[in-house]
């Protein structure tokens, strides 16, 4: 696994974001889409507002929008640089939360400061483990 500073762009859905990547001696990957391994996340797209799948896509992103924001600093660990179908590499993906946030949860990953939003996910109900 390879390390990583990122910087947040955007919440794409509950399991994609898009990052700007900190590859090392001022090298950046711009605007890079992963997707968070290890998980999944019901979809927002391409289903029916309303319906029940959308409902919990829905709720798993709004978390995740509310955990990470815009020019948030986050640790990505990427598997072997491996992309899934839709080209997006995979990541484990560290974040900066309120512990009120993950009291209770077992089993958290964590590089310091930055806990694995990919294992609250699941913790919280809000993903099912997935391996691609």
């Amino acid at each position: 696994m390879y390390q990583y500073l990122a910087i947040i762009r955007k919440v794409i859905d509950g399991d994609t974001l898009e990052i700007d990547i900190d590859l090392g001696l001022s090298v950046w990957v711009q605007k890079e889409k992963v997707r968070l391994y290890g998980i999944n996340t019901p979809e927002v797209y391409g289903v029916k507002k309303g319906t029940p799948e959308w409902e919990e896509g829905n709720k798993a992103s709004e978390f995740v929008k509310s955990v990470l924001k815009e020019n948030d600093e986050i640790r990505i660990e990427t598997i072997k640089d491996k992309k899934e179908k839709y080209g997006r590499y995979l990541a484990i993906v560290y974040v900066r939360i309120d512990l009120n946030i993950i009291e209770g949860l077992s089993e958290i990953r964590n590089i310091g400061d930055f806990y694995c939003i990919n294992d609250i996910l699941i913790g919280k109900g809000l993903a099912k483990a997935y391996m691609i």
